[in-house]
């Protein structure tokens, strides 16, 4: 069993590999290691790293405590290094407030509504760690403020006073920039955004592919009128374990969106993808995609969004044993490299919809999952970082339901609605706003019209700004436009380059 310490406090335990450590002759390191088969210590360490100790023999929990406790003597008052936030969230979802401070151990938090120093609010019982979860919001909690104090044997302090902002659902679809797809799946499988990323409709058997109205009848590839948002579209396929670690499908439902280039990503593009899944209660089998371009499902090159695989027809008793079936996957790939994620246990097999948005920012270098409007615990099950999968396109079609052969050989159905793609990383309101408008009022999204503002900065420097998509610029209105290299909003330029014209690009 391994247990994990996080300044002196358990933070939970693991079981380790039934075959033990595994054995290695690669070199300790710190600060820095091998993404991959490169020689070179290409994955490194954003940050400071200090009093690395290894022991040849497993601490105890006092031990681990004193460690931590060494760290800041017996006379350090507390200090606190990262105060609270403002945080603005929807009513019926949830907000979190923390607070990061050291001092000599051990420290005691105290949650306030109002300003403890000022007695005029009251304490909020059982609120006594770093962070104070509201869950859910009501309009109760508007126009409250929140502080926290903390002490220890020295003497105490108190956080700023910050407010938390609780908003009533959409009226009206959310409209957020950069939608470039959005499948309704309203009985057809077109493209409300317009841009003609339309689907069709695909069986694949032993021997033949040939398409597939899911309107004909076909109980394995249909609309279902039990959607989360009117109807969805309910795919499957069939599949058989040609021995070991192998399989093939046989009857292959899906929908293909072919190689478009609203879904090339490359090595810098955020994207975000939303949808509404249903999977059939109890489901732990393997992970037949929800939408993906990688053929082979997870940890291969490419985009996947997925079940995590637990007991499959490929490998029906894997060593080890998953730890994370009935939950969903995320896997970004490029050239071999890249991150696995899987949320947790049993998250989103109990046969209900549930709502996932998946955020890509491959400038912070994160993918945040959010499920039923919440940001969802994840486990890095293979891989690094999603900074280290580079260019992720594939040239292979975006599919949902199989991989972009049609034959991924794993047995599965679900249902599907609301498929959304967006060019660029929601923000955390943006995605609790898909989730809250579709529960309370039944409302879908819609795309949001992309302006590119202009801002003087100074004499000399102008501000460009835009909320998704590629600045272009060229020096006649007519073109033709060229990318502007590293160009990421806000963007400033010079007014002593001349005419220059700029665009944005979805």
């Amino acid at each position: 069993m391994m247990y994990i310490y996080v300044n002196g406090v358990s933070e939970g335990n693991y079981a380790t590999l039934t075959a033990g450590l595994n054995g290695t002759v690669t070199p300790v390191s710190i600060g820095s290691k091998r993404t991959g088969n490169d020689p070179n210590y290409d994955g490194t360490f954003d940050g400071t790293i200090d009093e690395v100790a290894v022991y040849d023999a497993a601490l105890d929990a006092a031990t681990v405590q004193a460690h931590y406790a060494a760290a800041y003597g017996s006379t350090l008052a507390p200090a606190i290094f990262v105060q609270p936030s403002p945080v603005t969230n929807y009513a019926g979802l949830p907000a979190t407030l923390s607070v990061v401070a050291a001092g000599s151990v051990p420290l005691a938090f105290q949650w306030y509504k109002g300003n403890m120093a000022l007695s005029d609010g009251g304490n909020i019982s059982g609120a006594t760690s770093d962070k104070l979860t509201i869950a859910p919001l009501t309009y109760g909690d508007a126009g409250n403020n929140y502080s926290v104090s903390i002490m220890n044997s020295v003497r105490g302090t108190n956080s700023i006073v910050v407010p938390v902002v609780v908003l009533p659902p959409p009226t009206n679809p959310p409209a957020i920039p950069g939608l470039v797809m959005h499948l309704m799946f309203e009985t057809n499988l077109i493209d409300a955004t317009g841009r003609g990323n339309n689907g069709t409709g695909m069986v694949a058997t032993a021997t033949s592919t040939n398409t597939l109205d899911p309107g004909a009848g076909n109980p394995s590839l249909t609309y279902v009128s039990d959607g989360a948002l009117g109807m969805a579209l309910h795919y499957s396929t069939e599949a058989y374990n040609t021995g070991g670690k192998t399989s093939n499908g046989t009857n292959d439902f899906y929908v293909t969106l072919g190689v478009r280039p609203d879904f090339q990503f490359g090595a810098n593009v955020n994207f975000s993808v939303a949808y509404w899944i249903r999977l059939p209660r109890g489901f732990i089998g393997g992970d037949l995609p929800f939408f993906t371009d990688a053929a082979g499902s997870e940890g291969n090159n490419g985009f996947v969004f997925a079940p995590a695989y637990g007991y499959g027809t490929a490998d029906s008793n894997p060593n080890p044993a998953p730890q994370n079936y009935g939950g969903w996957a995320t896997s970004i790939y490029g050239a071999g490299n890249g991150v696995r994620l899987y949320g947790d246990l049993a998250s989103i097999n109990n046969g209900s919809w549930h709502h996932l948005v998946h955020v890509v920012d491959r400038a912070a270098g994160t993918v945040v999952t959010y499920l039923d409007g919440a940001v969802a615990h994840y486990a890095l099950s293979a891989g690094t970082t999603v900074s280290a999968a580079g260019n992720i396109d594939t040239g292979l079609p975006a599919t949902i339901g199989q991989d972009p052969t049609g034959r991924y050989g794993e047995t599965g159905s679900a249902d599907i609605d609301d498929l959304g793609v967006w060019r660029k990383a929601l923000t955390p309101l943006e995605a609790a706003s898909l989730y809250i408008a579709a529960i309370s009022n039944q409302l879908s999204y819609v795309s949001a019209p992309i302006t590119l503002t202009l801002q003087q900065k100074s004499v000399s420097q102008l501000k460009l700004v835009w909320p998704a998509g590629a600045l272009e610029s060229s020096t006649n209105v007519q073109g033709p436009y060229s990318p502007v290299s590293g160009a990421v909003s806000p963007y400033s330029t010079s007014t002593t380059n001349g005419q220059v014209f700029y665009r944005v690009k979805l």
